[in-house]
């Protein structure tokens, strides 16, 4: 079964605007999600048989969903009801050992009262995975095409969506020694954006931009499904209209990867990343990052997910060169019967977008939460009723510099939506 419950529960609720989430997460060359909700768990035990064809599985999936967002541009009166289309296909071989797999899915937001603010996501991967004696190689790619909204943390000058799209290269050799593996990894990501829609059309283009990342892994396991683990990266930008922003990025962390206990899993990392820019006017930026995933799980009925990040990134506005993000979130699930799960969640973040020289350090910070009623009506069908409030505040910064002067501001949101999905 394919899970959509980032994409149906999300009610409009503002989020961090952290890639990763939205690349696949189960074809191989990319990481699986990281622990098993009641809910993600006993949809996984219940799944359906899918389509099989030859030595492959496809599960396709629609849905629809509808609902209100007081709140949809982050200005006054951009209230609207919304109508969100998904359709979804996985195929996943079926061997022993080896592994092949392709995602694809699409997204349509139509905001009724405010055209201006649709707009289509779609995504598209291919992954493969070669065992070789103990060891496995990967080699994967994803085109994302996404858009960035008003209300995204550290989204300067955005009133309207604004296309980007990304292409994703990733390539790892894992290799095994007793208790010991070592995988070196490389990936590539080339990131290009588009123009603003609606009355203020912006083009964003000055953010595009190419990184590539060499990562080196170490991991001791102290007992099955419990390791240390040490990571070091290095990764270099490349910005095809502002070389000024080129960087050279360097971190490390250590943590511990405990997954062999059913009651409590636990991955963190802590570490310092150290980031130099081309152009002698920016200083270089050094700070702690961090990474938390943890599931407890109390009884068989109820789970409680945290997760947590802290790290640089790359800007999401011409008027920025670096943001630093912060974010953290909680999330209860409980099974009230057996096809019925509540599903309430907060999360809090801040984003801290270092501007050009002379500009000065624009910070926003939001906080979330939500509850969600999910009812498995039987093994092909799925309904959600989901509610989500937001709060998001800015200072500093020169953001009147901006293209539309409340793309980067106060705002509260609530947002209700009612969804049903069709699943093979």
């Amino acid at each position: 079964m394919l899970d959509v419950g980032i994409l149906m529960c999300r009610a409009g609720a503002a989020q961090a605007q952290l890639i990763q989430q939205y690349f696949p997460t189960e074809i191989p060359g990319y990481s699986p999600d990281f622990g098993a909700s009641v809910v993600s768990r006993l949809n996984t035990q219940n799944q359906t048989d899918g389509v099989e064809i030859g030595d492959f599985i496809l599960r396709p999936l629609i849905s629809e969903s509808t609902g209100y967002n007081s709140n949809v541009l982050g200005a006054p009166d951009s209230g609207s009801s919304s109508i969100d289309s998904i359709a979804a296909v996985r195929l996943n071989s079926d061997w022993g050992r080896d592994a092949l797999g392709a995602s694809f899915s699409v997204d349509d937001r139509r905001y009724l009262q405010l055209p201006e603010a649709n707009y289509d996501n779609w995504s598209a991967g291919l992954g493969g995975a070669l065992t070789l004696g103990n060891d496995t190689a990967t080699l994967a790619y994803s085109h994302l095409a996404l858009h960035l909204n008003a209300t995204d943390p550290g989204v300067i000058g955005v009133v309207t969506p604004v296309p980007y799209s990304i292409d994703d290269v990733r390539a790892s050799y894992a290799k095994l020694f007793a208790r010991i593996s070592i995988t070196p990894a490389f990936e590539y990501q080339r990131f290009v954006f588009g123009q603003s829609t609606g009355g203020t059309r912006v083009n964003y283009d000055s953010l595009d931009h190419q990184t590539e990342s060499g990562t080196l892994t170490a991991q001791y396991e102290f007992t099955p499904g419990d390791a240390a683990v040490l990571v070091l990266r290095v990764t270099q930008a490349q910005y095809e209209l502002v070389p000024a922003d080129n960087y050279l990025d360097l971190s490390g962390f250590a943590g511990l990867d405990f997954r062999g206990d059913d009651v409590i899993q636990f991955r963190t990392l802590i570490g310092l990343e150290r980031r130099s820019f081309n152009a002698a006017a920016y200083q270089a930026v050094t700070t702690p990052t961090c990474e938390l995933d943890a599931v407890w799980t109390p009884t068989q009925l109820d789970t409680v997910t945290a997760t947590a990040i802290r790290q640089q990134d790359d800007p999401t506005s011409p008027f920025a060169h670096n943001q630093i993000i912060t974010h953290a979130g909680l999330e209860l699930d409980h099974e009230l019967r057996a096809d019925v799960f509540l599903r309430a969640n907060a999360g809090g973040g801040e984003s801290e977008s270092q501007a050009g020289a002379g500009l000065g350090t624009a910070s926003q910070t939001q906080m979330s939460f939500g509850a969600s009623v999910i009812w498995n009506m039987n093994r092909h069908m799925r309904a959600t009723l989901s509610y989500g409030y937001s709060h998001s505040a800015a200072a500093g910064g020169q953001t009147e510099r901006s293209p539309g002067s409340f793309g980067y501001s106060t705002f509260t949101s609530h947002a209700i939506l009612l969804g049903i999905s069709f699943f093979e």
